[in-house]
């Protein structure tokens, strides 16, 4: 193996170990969320709101950086498909999947008529949605179209 040719397997590994941390404590933050809305005495006390905000935050944190991670594993790949309108398409619904699961929370919270907690989390829902359309889908789109041209 050439130096240009350099092996980054064992960094993908490392970003795919990365990522599937993150998404097991994310669906874990998601189930500590649930269990709390349900099993807390009083859920619209300000204690109980600012810890479901705190996991709220959490989890945010946690889908952004395995989606950064999720993309950046593609960046170190030898060979990729054809950019196809197929593709392209795939790629927005994932997007919109992860973003859509995001939205889970101020939903929840708006069952359990926490309001105000509903309102803070969907504007940190609209901060997140923005940083993954920004540092996340959109780099992927331009190293995308850069790397192999759209067939046609």
């Amino acid at each position: 193996m050439s130096e240009s040719e350099k092996n980054y397997s064992d960094y993908v590994k490392h970003l795919s170990n990365l990522m599937s941390g993150m998404l097991f404590l994310a669906g874990f933050t998601f189930t500590v969320v649930t269990i709390l809305l349900t099993r807390l005495p009083d859920s619209s006390s300000a204690q109980s709101q600012l810890i479901l905000l705190f996991f709220t935050v959490f989890f945010y944190l946690l889908i952004f950086l395995a989606s950064h991670f999720a993309i950046e594993v593609i960046y170190y790949c030898e060979s990729i498909p054809q950019l196809s309108i197929k593709t392209k398409i795939t790629n927005t619904l994932v997007v919109l999947v992860i973003l859509l699961v995001g939205f889970a929370f101020p939903l929840l919270f708006l069952l359990w008529k926490l309001t105000l907690l509903a309102t803070i989390s969907s504007l940190i829902w609209a901060f997140f949605a923005i940083a993954i359309f920004l540092f996340v889908y959109m780099p992927f789109q331009k190293w995308r179209s850069r790397i192999i041209e759209p067939s046609k």
